[in-house]
Formats: C-alpha cells, sequence, structure tokens
C-alpha cells in the first residue's frame, strides 16, 4: 500500500507470497498480481515452495495491472542439522537445472504421502489421503497440507497437541517445525537439497539468495549457521517477516548491518492456510529494500 511520511508518497512491496503453486496457497498468480493492486503495493515477489509454475502467469499479469513482478521462489535446504527456507530473487526461470531439482523434490514428496499418512495416523491422527490431496489444490502436499487437515478435523479436536498448538501464533508453521521437520517425532525421510547446493544454484543462475524468516528455523543463538552459509555465498536475511517478533526484527537487522548483508521483508501471504497474514502487512516495506537486492543483482 502507498504510504504517506512527511509528505512523501512511500512505494511498498511485498517480497514473499504464495500462489496456488505452493500446495499451501489459496490464489492464483492473476489473484495476487491484482490484490497486490488493489491494495497499491508497487512491487511483490510470488516465491513458491520449490516452484515456479506460477512466475510466468504472475509476471504477464504484473504488466497488465503495472505491478513488478520479481521472478523468484522459495527452495529448502538442509545445514547443520536445520531445515531452512532460501529465496532466490530474480532467477532464471527457464534453466534446466533448477527444473531438474524441482523435479527431485516433488517426486520424492508424492513417494513418501502414503508413508506421512500412516506415521501421523500412528501418533493418533485421524486423517483421510482424499482431505489431503484437496487441501493441496491435488499437487503434492507440504507439511502445512497435513497439519491443516488434522487440524481441522473435528475427530482431532480432544488431541492434546491439537489443544496446545492451537493456542500458539503460526500454529501450523510451528506444529510443522516442532514434528515434522528433519529429525523431529513424525518426519519421514525424503529428499532435501543441501543448503549449500541451493546457495550456489541460485547464484549460478543469476539469482540473489536470501534466507528466509531465519527465527521461525533458528534459535537467536544459533547464528552461527548463518555465519557458515556467508561464506558460502549467502548474500541477505529476511528481517521483517509475520515470522518474527520484535526482539528477533532487531536482533537480525543488526546481524545484517554488523556482517553488510541486504535485509528483505516480506509478508508470507498464504490466503486462507495463514488466515492472520495479510499481504503487504509488514514493517519497513519501502521499495528501498528492493533497489538494494536490484543492486546485488547487477
Amino acid at each position: 500500500m502507498l504510504k504517506l511520511f512527511m509528505g512523501v508518497i512511500i512505494m511498498a512491496i511485498d517480497l514473499h507470497i504464495h500462489s496456488i503453486a505452493s500446495s499451501d496457497g489459496e490464489l492464483s498468480a492473476k489473484d495476487l498480481v491484482e490484490m497486490a493492486f488493489n491494495l497499491n503495493l508497487e512491487a511483490i515477489a510470488i516465491v513458491d515452495h520449490d516452484s515456479i509454475k506460477s512466475v510466468e502467469e504472475g509476471l504477464f499479469w504484473g504488466k497488465k495491472y503495472g505491478v513488478e513482478v520479481i521472478p523468484a521462489c522459495e527452495i529448502g535446504g538442509k545445514h547443520q542439522g536445520k531445515t531452512l527456507h532460501f529465496i532466490g530473487y530474480f532467477i532464471e526461470i527457464m534453466d534446466e537445472r533448477l527444473h531438474k531439482l524441482f523435479n527431485q523434490v516433488e517426486d520424492t514428496r508424492r513417494q513418501i504421502i502414503d508413508s506421512q499418512m500412516a506415521k501421523l495416523r500412528e501418533a493418533g491422527f485421524y486423517l483421510e489421503k482424499e482431505k489431503v490431496m484437496e487441501e493441496c489444490n491435488y499437487t503434492v502436499p507440504v507439511n502445512g497440507s497435513f497439519v491443516n487437515v488434522i487440524f481441522n478435523d473435528p475427530r482431532n479436536q480432544d488431541n492434546p497437541l491439537i489443544k496446545e498448538y492451537k493456542q500458539k501464533d503460526n500454529y501450523v508453521v510451528r506444529f510443522s517445525s516442532d514434528y515434522l521437520n528433519v529429525g523431529k517425532p513424525f518426519y519421514v525421510p525424503q529428499y532435501i537439497p543441501d543448503a549449500v547446493e541451493v546457495i550456489n544454484l541460485v547464484k549460478a543462475i543469476g539469482g540473489v539468495p536470501i534466507l528466509a524468516h531465519p527465527g521461525s528455523n533458528l534459535t537467536i543463538d544459533e547464528t552461527d549457521v548463518i555465519d557458515d552459509l556467508l561464506k558460502e555465498g549467502l548474500l541477505g536475511l529476511e528481517v521483517y517477516t509475520t515470522h518474527h517478533n520484535e526482539e528477533q526484527e532487531r536482533y537480525y537487522l543488526d546481524y545484517c548491518q554488523s556482517k553488510k548483508l541486504v535485509y528483505t521483508c516480506g509478508s508470507d501471504f498464504h490466503g486462507r492456510f495463514k488466515p492472520k497474514v495479510k499481504m503487504g502487512a509488514i514493517k519497513k516495506n519501502t521499495y528501498e529494500v528492493l533497489e538494494r537486492l536490484k543492486k546485488l543483482k547487477k
């Protein structure tokens, strides 16, 4: 949305939104661009999970509506026992290396659907495959697809874990992080690329690699993980995000400034998957953030 500061119009952006190509997204690329236009956003980045299937459509409708759409994606990667998310901005979406990686990730996710459901049923949760597939728009389910079905099934409402996590903000994300990620109780082994491989690929296809919402996957005393990734070419952190509280925002902003990194801003909008998250509703989301990214691209 356009913001007014001391009589000057500030152009607003959102560099982290998801479409139906993410499995846990609700809206098409056209719908997202139209929403951004109605919110007076100057620029957006559609960063689907391990997918660029909505980028071309987003670019097309961005030109129609006069909204700048940045070609990007969000890629999972593991490092030092942590599952992290990386956003590649300004990537070359036709590069075969990117498609090869995404095909490999998608194939393994498809193979473990039944195993993941069996694991969750063994833990005492009720769920049906048809509901899971419906939740992910009949694509390939991600952690959030399973969790949403479990949490919305009336038969699970008396489960102590459901009761506990429903009291928390972003409970789907937090439950996934605590129980479905690598090394957690309900994790089913699947292919997750190495984080260094992800960073190298993003840079090889002309992109700018940024660590998304670090506070959702790392504690503040685990910045040694980020230190290590800086040596491998990581160029910045997503500081202003609905995943972070004020303490985390201050900490990661200070970290970026001390390391001379760029910081980015993104809501992580998904639609009904995260009903409290609104597109563009983030701090410090001015166009100058995108300008700094563009300088790195050059």
